[in-house]
């Protein structure tokens, strides 16, 4: 097979709601049905704030339900990196409010009855040469150095899979692993039963408005709203275009196997992250990778796939983990690469009421939960100190991450 597959996460049936019928006038407007949107929606409806939400496909349906299923703390840039790219106190600051995030999604999960949707597992990152295996160690130091959990793990203390090609790991066991796409569709259920209504096939093209500047329009209604918030992530350039600039389109490559018997406890990055895996409970590895081998072909805002990368990435599996299962699902997802690795979130400048929360950089499952929360806070009145400003300059370091 050299064609892509519906995803893993979401090959099951689901009966999608409705879409927008007619014109509607609402205290808020959430536009896209991801992790970052139903975060917001459920936030804005628990604060008493009238809220509908609109998704131009199914809920988690985009990159939220295409992703490798980790939640983990953090940003994009390990935290070593992001002492040295945001400065110490920024990166302890934006790993704790990541932590604590992830803390209140296992406590939701749980409240939600979640099951197998969320589990803590831990994650390993794991050194493949010897330049790597420095770079963990300082990453493992950095954590403890500023008080977060991380563990060195030796080479023979690593899971037999994993001994041919790795030296070293660093341990972060607070990390988890999601089912995305069953996740996501229980957040849509308790943002609505919260209050608030979700319309699943309503496209908004782009420019989205700013509340003084018309209705959101969709294919067979509108909504006018004191409040606009544009939670799109890869599609945040096509819908809010002051963020072309900003944000970039990226699509990244996932495979499933048929089930193995236990190879995994944990999450693996593996090779800077370029690769990561899990296996789910049902024996099943879920793995992706190679966008340094996809190098410029993979920003684009196109989810078809390369049967080159999906190849490289199965070979991955075979050569270096022996995992030898069939391959049953093969897809890519789109998501938002911004310039320095970091969201924006926040009021689009000189454009009041319109506010944008996108540009995770693959690592949106903790950070698009805290920031679409944090932005509903915001809009209340209330928020906090925001981490990621969307009135920021573009990056004018090194190129977007290869």
């Amino acid at each position: 097979m050299t064609s892509g597959t519906t995803p893993y996460w979401l090959d099951a049936p689901y009966e999608p709601r409705a879409a927008l019928e007619g014109d509607v006038e609402v205290e808020a407007c959430v536009i896209g049905g991801g992790v970052g949107g139903l975060s917001c929606a459920r936030r804005l409806a628990q604060l008493g704030i009238e809220t509908v939400l609109l998704e131009a496909g199914t809920v988690a349906g985009g990159a939220s339900g295409r992703n490798g299923g980790f939640l983990i703390a953090g940003v994009a840039a390990f935290h070593n990196d992001a002492r040295k790219q945001y400065g110490a106190e920024r990166a302890r600051a934006m790993y704790a409010r990541t932590l604590d995030a992830q803390r209140d999604i296992f406590a939701l999960a749980q409240e939600l009855g979640a099951d197998e949707a969320v589990r803590k597992v831990g994650l390993l990152r794991l050194a493949v040469s010897e330049e790597e295996a420095e770079h963990v160690r300082d990453h493992a130091a950095a954590l403890r150095a500023d008080g977060f959990p991380g563990e060195t793990v030796e080479r023979e203390d690593l899971p037999p899979a994993l001994q041919s090609s790795g030296l070293v790991g660093c341990l972060t066991d607070h990390d988890g692993a999601l089912h995305p796409a069953r996740w996501y569709r229980l957040l849509a259920g308790a943002a609505e039963a919260a209050g608030a209504r979700i319309c699943e096939g309503s496209a908004v093209s782009g420019p989205v408005p700013a509340p003084d500047e018309g209705p959101v329009v969709t294919q067979r209604g509108s909504v006018r709203a004191r409040h606009v918030v544009v939670a799109a992530d890869g599609a945040l350039p096509e819908l809010v275009p002051e963020y072309g600039g900003r944000v970039r389109s990226r699509r990244l490559h996932m495979v499933a196997t048929e089930p193995l018997p236990p190879m995994l406890d944990q999450l693996v990055y593996a090779r800077w992250g370029y690769e990561y895996l899990q296996q789910r409970p049902d024996g099943r590895i879920l793995a992706g990778g190679f966008s340094d081998v996809d190098a410029g072909d993979s920003y684009t805002d196109s989810d078809a796939g390369s049967p080159a990368i999906w190849e490289r990435v199965e070979t991955y599996l075979r050569e270096d983990l022996g995992a030898t299962a069939a391959v049953t699902h093969r897809w890519a997802g789109v998501v938002g690469y911004s310039g320095d690795s970091l969201p924006y979130v926040g009021e689009v400048p000189g454009r009041t009421g319109l506010y944008v929360s996108g540009g995770y950089s693959g690592v949106g499952n903790v950070p698009g939960f805290m920031c679409g929360r944090d932005l509903a806070d915001t809009i209340a009145g209330n928020g906090p100190e925001p981490l990621f400003p969307a009135d920021r300059e573009p990056w004018t370091g090194s190129a977007y991450a290869s």
